[in-house]
């Protein structure tokens, strides 16, 4: 059925109209009500910010607003003016009576003709304010007022929600921590006005955007300055051309000078796990040597060990002489190190075998916490994070619904189906969105053939793709398959691609950058 067919058998039954002018730069807050709004624009800019969205507003385009929506109307670098219509919708339900319904048309739309439009109003002005003889003629002009607009062309592409635009401009400061982010240009960005930016984004973050700027500073400071940098280099880093005055603000919000915290948190510990050495990270454990995933930084202060937990062979044996020549006071590994390899790590100091298959990340880290007596840290990052995985959670939720997630690996050599454990540990238990497959059947992942893929379809696919030739030539070659475009995800547009760093490795550290990423991803 076409748009016009569908509203012709509803029934429109006029309210009131009033006339706005917000000035430049000003704004203008209009509380919800139980009936429809047209919100016409017949000069100027702005923005308009209903309980969700925001959208750029210009002379021409009119917004339209189910019931209940309470909204805000910010001008640009002019006055913007224009009209407010109200109205009631009514629809034929049981037994051909008539009842209200919030089922209307909604959101932007452009008018061909911005002069009959600002006609339209001044029509409705004028008779808003005659009599009840003219009731039919409000009546006739708010049908003539809406039939320009089922003529018009719909821009649901402006419309943008705020979680989004806030999420966007949190993306940007965390990655120009070196420029001097002013609140009138972040919210320029965010395409809001100052005002209602600064409490969108607590609203949406917890915290004022000054605030959530000084946190995220001071958590890549403690990044740089743990990974070798400066106190010099790392102000300049995270946005302070002066050096004293980041000293003075690192120290009150960490309790320690630049120098004094990088002292506190280097430890006598060493982790030839990956995984285990990025939970040490999040815990704010600075090893004298560790093995890290390529991804990481290198951290200066650090012996870097290779990424390999086999036990055996030269790479291992470059790892145990490397460990000797830093003597750390403790090592890392997990129990899935062979008992020979054990034994030589306990040669150089006391091992701590960290469950693998049987603990989750989670509980890892409170496992580490509690040998470093660092329990309350667990604890608090813990809790910050399943707020902030929550956060992401409803956003994300609120985007793709109950999509299905599937998640595959390629590989040099074989296709991997992944369960709850590494990639989809952020995806199938933070977030609770489900797979096509049974997730308990699989410990870690499962190894299947290029032509079993096909039952592991879902309304969206994750798909991880290892860094060497090999698999890239079989990435390729699967994508000019017929299998694969009979795949519902690759159809509906509806594949990403990504790094194996993204997702692979299991740790506090790597999933609280996954949460950010996912955001960005399907936010």
């Amino acid at each position: 059925m076409k748009v016009n067919e569908k509203k012709a058998g509803k029934m429109l039954k006029y309210s009131s109209i009033d006339s706005f002018e917000v000035s430049w730069n000003g704004e203008m807050v209009h509380a919800a009500t139980a009936e429809h709004f047209a919100i016409l624009c017949t000069s100027g800019s702005g923005t308009l910010v209903s309980n969700e969205h925001i959208s750029r507003l210009n002379e021409g385009e009119v917004y339209l607003l189910a019931p209940g929506q309470r909204f805000k109307l910010a001008a640009d670098e002019q006055a913007l003016k224009g009209c407010m219509v109200r109205f009631e919708v009514y629809e034929y339900g049981g037994e051909q009576q008539m009842i209200a319904t919030h089922a209307f048309m909604e959101g932007l739309f452009w008018c061909k003709d911005p002069q009959q439009l600002a006609l339209s109003c001044d029509r409705l002005l004028q008779l808003d304010v005659a009599g009840d003889e003219e009731h039919f003629n409000r009546q006739a002009a708010l049908y003539g007022l809406m039939t320009l607009l089922v003529e018009a062309e719909a821009k649901p592409e402006s419309v943008e929600s705020t979680a989004s635009a806030i999420a966007r401009v949190a993306d940007y400061m965390n990655e120009h921590l070196d420029h001097d982010l002013k609140r009138d240009e972040l919210a320029k960005l965010a395409g809001l006005s100052p005002g209602y930016f600064s409490w969108a984004f607590q609203q949406y973050t917890g915290k004022t955007p000054t605030a959530y700027l000084v946190e995220v500073r001071m958590k890549r400071a403690k990044e740089l300055l743990l990974s070798g940098d400066g106190v010099k280099e790392t102000a300049v880093r995270v946005g302070y051309e002066d050096e004293f005055y980041f000293s003075r603000r690192f120290k009150q919000k960490m309790g320690l000078s630049p120098n004094a915290f990088v002292k506190s948190r280097r430890y006598s510990i060493a982790s030839v796990s990956d995984p285990i050495s990025g939970s040490l990270l999040a815990l704010g454990l600075l090893p004298k040597a560790a093995a890290f995933y390529p991804n990481h930084e290198l951290y200066n202060r650090m012996t870097r060990l290779h990424s390999y937990e086999l036990g055996e062979g030269q790479i291992w044996q470059e790892n145990v002489d490397q460990l000797r020549a830093s003597e750390p006071e403790l090592i890392f590994c997990t129990d899935i190190l062979a008992e020979r390899a054990r034994k030589e790590l306990e040669q150089i100091a006391p091992t701590v075998a960290i469950p693998w298959l049987s603990a989750d990340w989670r509980e890892q880290l409170r496992m580490i916490a509690e040998v470093m007596e660092h329990r309350a840290e667990a604890e608090t990052w813990l809790s910050e994070y399943d707020g902030k995985a929550e956060a992401v959670y409803r956003k994300v939720r609120r985007n793709i619904g109950g999509a299905t997630v599937n998640i595959w690996r390629i590989t040099d050599s074989e296709y991997r189906i992944y369960g709850k454990r590494n990639a989809g540990a952020v995806l199938y238990d933070d977030f609770r969105l489900a797979a096509t497959h049974r997730l308990d059947d699989i410990n870690v992942f499962e190894a299947v053939t290029k032509e079993a893929l096909e039952k592991y379809d879902a309304d969206m696919l994750i798909i991880m793709v290892d860094s060497t030739q090999q698999a890239a030539r079989e990435w390729k070659a699967l994508q000019a398959s017929a299998q694969w475009n009979r795949l519902t995800a690759v159809r509906h547009g509806h594949v990403y691609e990504v790094g194996t760093e993204k997702l692979f490795e299991y740790s506090a550290w790597s999933h609280d950058r996954a949460l950010s990423y996912f955001m960005r991803l399907f936010g």
